[in-house]
């Protein structure tokens, strides 16, 4: 054959432009899908080394968590008890109501009790007569005192209008001699 210098046979690895076929070459989608899997798995990568290794928790800070974590833990056990043994010392809801209804019951008989004048009236008679008591005569006409716990010679002296020292003098009485409760002395004629 002859050798033409425009014709010329083809080689095996030269390929020949066809509109059928397409481009040959990198795509750009299946480029860009290649490079999000990268990036995912190397952050997956960095993530587990962080975790493990050198980002991790220590462990003595793993074991002050796990003792903290078993000690709440104790805590609501303790916790759950208590409320159950609350729950049973619980009045049933019948005695509830009638534990109510005692309770209004105390507080009308307490408000009919504070109504009544009766406690004025029984208070006046108590006082006429320790006043009479006080002020009894004595069968020689003299004026008596009924001593009380607690009264001294000056107290009943200063009540009466005296001198300590007479009503020593009337009642034979010495400068150190006590008065007992019960004790009847003259404070006057």
């Amino acid at each position: 054959m002859p050798e033409d210098p425009d014709i010329r046979l083809m080689d095996a690895e030269e390929e020949v432009y066809s509109p059928e076929r397409k481009q040959s070459g990198p795509d750009k989608k299946k480029v860009g899908v290649i490079a999000a899997v990268g990036v995912a798995v190397f952050a997956v990568l960095g993530g587990a080394y962080l975790m493990l290794g050198g980002g991790g928790v220590s462990k003595e800070e793993a074991r002050l968590m796990q003792t903290k974590l078993s000690a709440m833990e104790q805590k609501i056990v303790a916790l759950e008890r208590q409320q159950a043994a609350l729950q049973t010392r619980l009045p049933a809801e019948g005695a509830e109501a009638a534990l109510t209804g005692k309770v209004d019951t105390l507080a009308q008989r307490i408000e009919a009790l504070e109504k009544r004048p009766v406690a004025a009236v029984a208070d006046k008679p108590k006082a006429a007569a320790k006043e009479k008591k006080e002020k009894a005569v004595a069968p020689s006409g003299k004026k008596t005192h009924t001593v009380q716990k607690g009264e001294t010679v000056y107290g009943i002296s200063k009540k009466y209008g005296m001198k300590p020292a007479d009503l020593r003098k009337l009642n034979n009485l010495g400068d150190d001699d006590p008065v007992k409760p019960g004790q009847k002395l003259v404070v006057g004629k």
